[in-house]
């Protein structure tokens, strides 16, 4: 859940999610070599990694096309090769990178491996429904907001908001989110595209209300201003329900890596990286 911009900023939660067809095929693909450059090998499996990346997800090309993702692999391990010769897997920016994509790679892996191993109960989804669209009226909000990382400066803007500034104005100048160019405008959303706090925040508010206080989330601190609501009808089950079954996927992954940094030893040795500072 999110307010519609500033979204979760999970090493890319939304790629961990995507569960690569590439990754699932490859599980049972054997590994049979197609070639070796140089003593390197390819195998099968590289090559049905490569083309679902690159073809949604379909692997059963005719031979022709299959020789053609075969000769890019080839073409991208020379290149590969020549770059290790030249050590450019020395330079700290190339090194960085290596280390970012294995990083990448292994937590998408450990995603997909938490999603499989419980998967989402329909009941559980059905609770979620009857919670989200049949307990509760179906209503939209348009609102803007202003994401600063200090409590202090957050409401210090609102003091301004209440002398008479302009919000869009101030969000321009001040919000750390993208939204900040468009005045803080966050379009048309509802409570479940939201984090918890933002939601409440927003369905307290009167139409073109401001926040009086400064609403925190793991994002910083947001002043909101309620632009519109309106009603909407209430979805069929089958239209949200893989809306719903990744809300909490999403919800169990946060969790997760918020139980991992509770029990990780995480030191800074920037004073400016330490979110307590």
């Amino acid at each position: 859940m999110r307010p519609v911009s500033f979204t979760f900023t999970r090493l890319a939660l939304s790629a961990a999610l995507g569960l690569t067809a590439s990754i699932a095929l490859a599980q049972d693909t054997p590994r049979t070599v197609l070639a070796q450059i140089n003593g390197e090998p390819v195998t099968e499996r590289e090559l049905n990694q490569l083309v679902a990346q690159q073809t949604q997800g379909q692997t059963d090309l005719p031979a022709v096309q299959r020789r053609q993702f075969l000769q890019e692999i080839i073409n991208l391990m020379l290149l590969s090769q020549a770059g290790e010769q030249a050590n450019l897997d020395d330079d700290p920016d190339v090194s960085a990178q290596l280390h970012n994509s294995r990083r990448t790679t292994l937590a998408q892996a450990f995603v997909r491996d938490i999603t499989r191993g419980e998967p989402v109960a329909e009941a559980t989804l059905r609770e979620r429904y009857q919670s989200a669209y049949v307990d509760n009226p179906n209503q939209e909000y348009r609102a803007r907001h202003i994401l600063v990382q200090e409590q202090d400066q957050a409401q210090g803007i609102i003091e301004r908001l209440a002398n008479g500034e302009a919000f869009a104005e101030l969000a321009r100048q001040y919000s750390e989110d993208g939204s900040a160019e468009q005045g803080g405008d966050l379009g048309w959303f509802s409570s479940n595209d939201m984090v918890a706090p933002f939601a409440d925040a927003v369905a307290q508010l009167d139409t073109g209300a401001v926040t009086q206080a400064p609403i925190e989330t793991r994002f910083g601190w947001h002043v909101i201003q309620l632009d519109e609501t309106r009603s909407m009808p209430t979805p069929e089950f089958a239209d949200v329900a893989e809306a719903l079954r990744r809300q909490v996927i999403n919800e169990r992954i946060q969790n997760r890596i918020d139980a991992l940094r509770t029990e990780a030893q995480i030191e800074y040795s920037a004073s400016w990286a330490d979110p307590d500072q």
